[in-house]
């Protein structure tokens, strides 16, 4: 029976639909939701105040990201959550964390916020489907 579900969210349209996908199996199974939001580490040669105002930033949009899926998944209903803030290679945390946590399935969106994962199946979901223990949803 399906217990822990892992839902990974960048805030992009894909991830709400993600977020609503997750909320229902929720609901129908009484499982647990873990909303997880991965902060990649700075590629920059910024120092100083720069890179202190870049993650400052990071924190602050990952702190809205995970606001508004709480309120989401509220809103559909949803009574048993958890969220986190994670930092590191995004597809390596979701499944350190999916693994960590006993999670039984992973739910994301098929497409990212970033450019690159605009042009095709998002690398971090691929990447997290083809290594995950676990039962993976992509979700368009």
């Amino acid at each position: 029976m399906l217990k822990k579900i892992l839902v990974a969210t960048d805030g992009s349209s894909h991830a709400r639909k993600a977020i609503d996908f997750a909320s229902d199996f929720a609901l129908k199974y009484k499982a647990t939701v873990y909303l997880v939001h991965v902060i990649a580490p700075l590629h920059s040669v910024a120092e100083g105040y720069v890179y202190q105002q870049i993650e400052d930033d990071q924190q602050r949009f990952a702190k809205e990201v995970i606001e508004e899926a709480e309120k989401e998944i509220k809103q559909k209903g949803v009574v048993s959550y958890q969220s986190a803030i994670l930092q590191g290679n995004p597809a390596q945390e979701i499944i350190d964390f999916a693994k960590k946590n006993n999670v039984e399935m992973i739910v994301m969106g098929s497409r990212g916020a970033g450019k690159i994962e605009m042009l095709m199946l998002g690398s971090v979901s691929h990447k997290v489907c083809h290594l995950a223990d676990c039962t993976c949803v992509t979700v368009k």
